[in-house]
């Protein structure tokens, strides 16, 4: 008999475990690989400010020993100007401070008016505005988001049915602007983010390098370079032409910038650089044009590939390039057809600059 009540009495613990307890399963949302295995949370800081109901602690995850993402379970007030309600949820960030998914605590459903639960189309448009680091959200005030003379009574925060503004509307989950608005500002909090690469920065390793420049995460891959020295730069060559090629325009740009004189200056890197130009975007071909002209002495091969490109360059870009061919002794054949071609073609808005600025040497 006492065996039996001690089994009843374990199922039922179960059973109230299971229902408040996520330990074995992914979060609702999550954009990096979630851990199979053993994880350690370990406690890096706590933020608070003015208007937060508590100071939320901020936990460096790893796993195996290695950093993997930063969480925080976040119990704080949505609030209008006369009505409170009390949210609970947990969110996650990168490892450099991005935004990287959200989950709901155990006991605690998001709600939206008048106490009605998010549904799983809510969950989903929530997770779509957290991930917009570029949301109208950003640019508004607490007080820009609904128009008072139109605000529908409720007992509940978030009743302010007929008053959003329909650009902000369009964005948030209905019925649950308040929440929309808080969740995306402590997402993408300023200082938080400050303090969660700072911890990263602190714990970086060679490990976590290799790991960051063959992620697919932009973030992690610029947070890399910009800790490069010379001969990382050295080093990772192939690395530094893939980015080129599959790059997001910002870490291009941090390639053309620090990218040492001593590796631009190799003929096989810069002319596989140079092959590139067609497929940069408008800045990156101005850097890269920006860059032949400041090092000087560009390699024959490299001015030829950018001379087949002449008709896809804007003015400013153009006129950069003649410059770098003006200041050269000697234009090889291939180029200067090129160029000849360029300046007789009718349908090329900038011909006359071509003959204008190089007209000696194309017809000598």
């Amino acid at each position: 008999m006492k065996t039996s009540r001690c089994i009843v009495l374990i199922c039922i613990v179960v059973m109230l475990l299971g229902s408040t307890f996520r330990t074995s399963q992914a979060p609702l949302f999550f954009t990096l690989s979630y851990p199979d295995g053993s994880h350690r949370s370990e406690e890096v800081g706590e933020y608070d400010e003015e208007g937060l109901m508590e100071p939320f602690r901020l936990d460096l995850v790893s796993v195996d020993g290695l950093p993997s993402f930063y969480s925080s379970s976040i119990r704080t007030t949505v609030c209008d100007d006369e009505v409170c309600e009390i949210m609970h949820i947990r969110l996650f960030w990168d490892l450099t401070g991005d935004y990287a998914g959200y989950d709901t605590l155990p006991g605690h459903p998001l709600t939206k008016f008048d106490h009605e639960p998010f549904v799983s189309g809510d969950y989903l448009k929530l997770h779509k505005l957290l991930s917009n680091d570029g949301s109208i959200l950003k640019f508004k005030a607490k007080e820009e988001l609904i128009d008072k003379e139109k605000v529908k009574a409720s007992d509940v925060v978030d009743g302010t049915t007929g008053a959003t503004a329909l650009e902000i509307r369009e964005e948030v989950v209905e019925g649950a602007l308040y929440t929309s608005y808080t969740l995306w500002h402590i997402a993408y909090k300023g200082d938080i983010k400050n303090m969660l690469t700072q911890q990263t920065a602190e714990v970086y390793n060679d490990v976590l390098r290799d790991q960051f420049l063959n992620s697919d995460r932009s973030s992690y891959q610029l947070f890399a370079l910009e800790r490069f020295n010379d001969d990382d730069f050295m080093e990772q060559r192939a690395f530094l032409l893939k980015s080129m090629r599959e790059g997001i325009p910002l870490l291009r740009k941090f390639i053309l910038n620090d990218m040492p004189d001593g590796l631009w200056q190799e003929e096989k890197m810069q002319t596989e650089v140079c092959g590139l130009f067609a497929q940069l975007d408008v800045n990156s071909k101005t850097l890269l044009l920006g860059k032949i002209k400041s090092t000087g002495a560009p390699h024959a091969s490299s001015l030829e590939l950018l001379s087949q490109e002449i008709k896809g360059m804007n003015k400013n870009q153009l006129l950069t390039y003649l410059d770098v061919l003006n200041e050269q002794k000697e234009l090889s054949a291939l180029t200067l057809s090129h160029l000849k071609s360029a300046s007789e073609d009718p349908n090329f808005q900038y011909n006359f600059l071509v003959e204008e600025r190089l007209g000696e040497k194309i017809y000598p």
